[in-house]
């Protein structure tokens, strides 16, 4: 739909900065951003990038045509938010991009975070590292969403900071920050993952969600937002097709074991799927 899309007004937009990349230094983003662990929405940051350039008409001219894990849900959720089921099928790279352009799927269909370092060799050349992010000790894993409209990802909050960069089409994001997380009704099981469906909330069943706070806003082409470890995030492809990369400073989880032994096995076992997960 490109440009032709009718973007909607949503709510608690004041409550996050948005900024050219030109009028954020590196030294500024860390003090100001990454520090107080702050979220922003940074516009013009993929500017270069190869990756910047890539629709569903040319994705397959730069990744390889191998078999993706593609999720499906006649729902539009992308996994259960209680069991983390999900369903999904193998299918060669140009047939999922084929069914996209064609609209010939009948349910909505995503590739789900799929690591570019397992596509190909020395995913940088397509996805740099950020100037913010060139002088820092950490480790980035960079991942690749492609999916259709009407799915979403449950709330959740990440253990890693996260750069969300929107390449083509259009996303909804919703951040709530950590303070929130009482309303927010976090899974018992696993506790980064919250219970209540933010775009159809039950407040019978959770009262409390209407204290939290949503920031609601839309990403287009050459956005970026910076979301800061524990901040949940509901992010629904609601417009059109959609290609987004996202990257995790994976520091802390990746080079300290002993850390990670530490968490709880149910959470452990939560973070390796959603976060650190192969191609099926």
């Amino acid at each position: 739909m490109g440009n032709s899309v009718k973007l909607e007004v949503l709510t608690g937009q004041e409550l996050i900065e948005r900024r050219h990349v030109s009028d954020v230094s590196p030294q500024r983003f860390v003090r100001d951003y990454f520090l107080p662990n702050r979220p922003l929405i940074i516009e013009g940051a993929t500017a270069g990038w190869t990756a910047a350039s890539w629709t569903l008409d040319n994705l397959s001219q730069y990744l390889p045509d191998q078999k993706v894990s593609v999720r499906n849900n006649q729902s539009g959720v992308l996994f259960d938010a209680n069991t983390m089921a999900f369903e999904a099928a193998d299918m060669p790279l140009h047939q999922y991009l084929h069914l996209l352009r064609t609209g010939a799927n009948r349910t909505p269909m995503y590739l789900a975070q799929t690591n570019l370092a397992r596509m190909v060799y020395r995913p940088e050349r397509y996805v740099p590292r950020l100037d913010y992010l060139r002088t820092a000790d950490y480790h980035l894993q960079s991942n690749i969403w492609v999916g259709t409209p009407g799915l979403a990802t449950p709330c959740h909050y990440d253990f890693a900071h996260n750069f969300y960069h929107q390449i083509y089409g259009h996303k909804q994001i919703t951040l709530f920050a950590p303070e929130d997380a009482a309303g927010l009704y976090p899974n018992p099981k696993i506790p980064a993952i919250s219970l209540v469906d933010v775009a159809a909330p039950d407040l019978d069943r959770f009262p409390a969600f209407s204290r939290a706070t949503p920031i609601q806003f839309v990403v287009s082409p050459g956005d970026s937002v910076f979301i800061p470890a524990g901040w949940w995030h509901y992010v629904a492809s609601t417009y059109d097709n959609n290609i987004s990369i996202n990257q995790w400073f994976l520091r802390l989880w990746s080079r300290n074991t002993q850390q990670l032994k530490m968490i709880p096995p149910m959470l452990n076992h939560a973070f390796r799927h959603m976060f650190l997960s192969e191609n099926r």
